[in-house]
């Protein structure tokens, strides 16, 4: 269920979603809960004074899941901000649709490919069960 809590933290996010990928982050103390960086994208390490909790990963999102987001996503909340490759989004999509949040923001950035590997910023976030996609 949205909360006003929830209303909040999206008044602070969205409004930061068309500018570069530094800018939409620049909100995220008011907006994100945790933000996860793919190391293999050029930049991950320079949102190191982020004032939130920031989990690195280098493609495999595994540790992040078991360590981190298992827990927190049986809860109520927790907005999580990324950057990462699309293999990584596309993982932490499908256990999101599992507790019930979704990708509400997801952008291609101008990024050298990796292996192959485009990648996105990206926002999940919980949403009411009536909510369509």
């Amino acid at each position: 269920m949205t909360t006003r809590r929830d209303m909040l933290k999206w008044g602070a996010v969205l409004p930061a979603l068309g500018t570069g990928w530094h800018g939409a982050f620049a909100a995220a103390p008011q907006g994100l809960d945790a933000l996860v960086l793919d190391t293999r994208y050029p930049g991950a390490l320079d949102l190191a004074d982020a004032s939130m909790p920031v989990w690195r990963f280098a493609g495999d999102v595994t540790p992040l899941w078991t360590g981190h987001l298992s827990a927190r996503w049986k809860e109520p909340g927790h907005v999580l901000g990324g950057i990462t490759g699309s293999d990584a989004l596309f993982v932490l999509e499908t256990l999101a649709e599992h507790r019930g949040r979704r990708v509400v923001s997801r952008l291609a950035l101008d990024l050298p490919r990796v292996n192959g590997v485009q990648a996105y910023r990206w926002i999940i976030a919980p949403h009411h069960p009536s909510v369509t996609a």
